[in-house]
């Protein structure tokens, strides 16, 4: 996992710093407030995002219900919240009990850079982390079976297009890492893995 984490960090760093020497151009301080030189809030946007999302886990297929929201700065950085959820029965293959399914959701934040935001194509690597859980069930919702937590940890990569002045349409696939945790007869390997996503982008975009 190191060796996937680390070059990805020191791209997002020197693509952060690289941009904001071309946007900004000077080495004082921005700030919200009035010491040093203050952020012109013009800037400034917000969007909501809902996506649908397609992946597999231990070895049965998961649609996603995808939605984050945040804040945008100069249309390259973003930063907010997520919530991710299945909406399907997930049928985990290694399960030994008859007519059970898996649920599965995860929430916290993301940091988002976009390259090439003033073009009606660029791109979008939008960077989650936060906690999730899986948990078995069945139609009458009386088994007791537990549940596991986890941390989780995915970069994407999303293709989108300029719709319109308040909508962009996007497309991509994200790799979702999930930290040690056994539940059941599977672990975290069976639970990380590629996800394909699409959706939409709604907001004030600057």
């Amino acid at each position: 996992m190191i060796r996937i984490l680390l070059p990805l960090a020191v791209f997002i760093f020197l693509t952060v710093n690289l941009s904001i020497t071309k946007t900004y151009g000077q080495s004082e301080a921005l700030t919200l407030l009035k010491n040093g030189k203050p952020m012109d809030l013009k800037k400034v946007g917000f969007f909501l995002t809902p996506m649908l999302g397609i992946s597999s886990m231990d070895g049965s297929i998961a649609l996603l219900n995808h939605i984050r929201g945040g804040v945008s700065i100069v249309s390259k950085f973003a930063f907010g919240a997520y919530v991710s959820h299945s909406l399907n029965q997930i049928k985990p293959q290694s399960e030994t009990l008859p007519n059970i399914y898996m649920d599965y959701w995860s929430v916290g934040g993301f940091a988002e850079i976009t390259l090439f935001s003033d073009r009606i194509v660029h791109l979008a690597l939008p960077i989650y982390l936060g906690t999730g859980e899986v948990q078995m069930d069945n139609e009458e919702g009386k088994l007791n079976l537990g549940e596991a937590r986890f941390t989780q940890f995915e970069p994407s990569l999303l293709l989108e297009v300029n719709l319109h002045k308040y909508l962009r349409v996007n497309l991509g696939t994200g790799y979702r890492l999930i930290s040690d945790m056994r539940y059941r007869n599977f672990n975290q390997n069976h639970i990380s893995g590629f996800t394909g996503y699409m959706g939409l982008k709604v907001g004030l975009f600057r």
